[in-house]
C-alpha cells in the first residue's frame, strides 16, 4: 500500500524543484548577455578550496543527504517552516551540484555592491544562505522559547515548594 505524500512533502518537492530550474534557466541567461559579469567558481563557498570539483560534489552530497535524513527522521518533530528552510538549502545544494557536473564549476553573477564581504553570488546561492540564516533564526526562536517555558515552570515550582514547606 502506498503512502500518500502530505501537503508540505508535495510543497517541498515542488520548492526544490522550481528554486534548481530557476537557478539553471538564469544561469543559461546570463551566459548570453554582454554586459553580464560571470565569474566560473571552481572552489567551495566564499572562494575557499582547492578547485577539486569531485571534493566538492561529494561534500555537497553528503551535506545534502545530512539534511535529509534528519529532515526524514525528524519529521514528526519538525514543522513545515523548517522543512522549507531546509528545503532552500537542499535545492540550491542539488542546483550547484548540478553545475559542477555538467559545467566543471559554478556559474556565478550576482555582485551586491554594498556588501562587498559577500562574494560573487547565484540564485542557488542565495536560497542556501537565506535557507541557513532561517533555520538558524527558527533554532534561536525556539531555543528561547524553550528557555522562556523553563523559567517560567522553575518558578512555579518554586512557588509551588514555597506554600508547601
Amino acid at each position: 500500500m502506498k503512502r500518500k505524500l502530505s501537503k508540505i512533502e508535495i510543497a517541498i518537492v515542488v520548492i526544490i524543484i522550481l528554486i534548481i530550474l530557476i537557478d539553471q534557466i538564469t544561469k543559461i541567461i546570463v551566459q548570453n548577455v554582454d554586459n553580464i559579469n560571470i565569474e566560473q567558481n571552481t572552489n567551495a563557498a566564499y572562494g575557499i578550496g582547492s578547485n577539486s570539483t569531485i571534493m566538492y560534489i561529494i561534500t555537497n552530497l553528503v551535506i545534502i543527504v545530512i539534511i535529509t535524513k534528519f529532515m526524514l527522521s525528524q519529521n514528526q518533530f519538525i514543522d513545515g517552516k523548517l522543512k522549507i528552510f531546509l528545503s532552500f538549502i537542499i535545492s540550491g545544494g542539488i542546483s550547484n551540484i548540478i553545475d559542477r557536473i555538467f559545467r566543471g564549476y559554478v556559474l556565478e553573477w550576482i555582485k551586491i555592491e554594498n556588501l562587498n564581504w559577500l562574494p560573487v553570488l547565484n540564485i542557488a546561492d542565495i536560497f542556501i544562505l537565506i535557507g541557513w540564516i532561517l533555520v538558524v533564526g527558527n533554532f534561536a526562536y525556539f531555543s528561547a522559547e524553550e528557555w522562556k517555558n523553563r523559567k517560567v515552570k522553575n518558578v512555579k515550582l518554586e512557588d509551588k515548594d514555597k506554600k508547601e514547606g
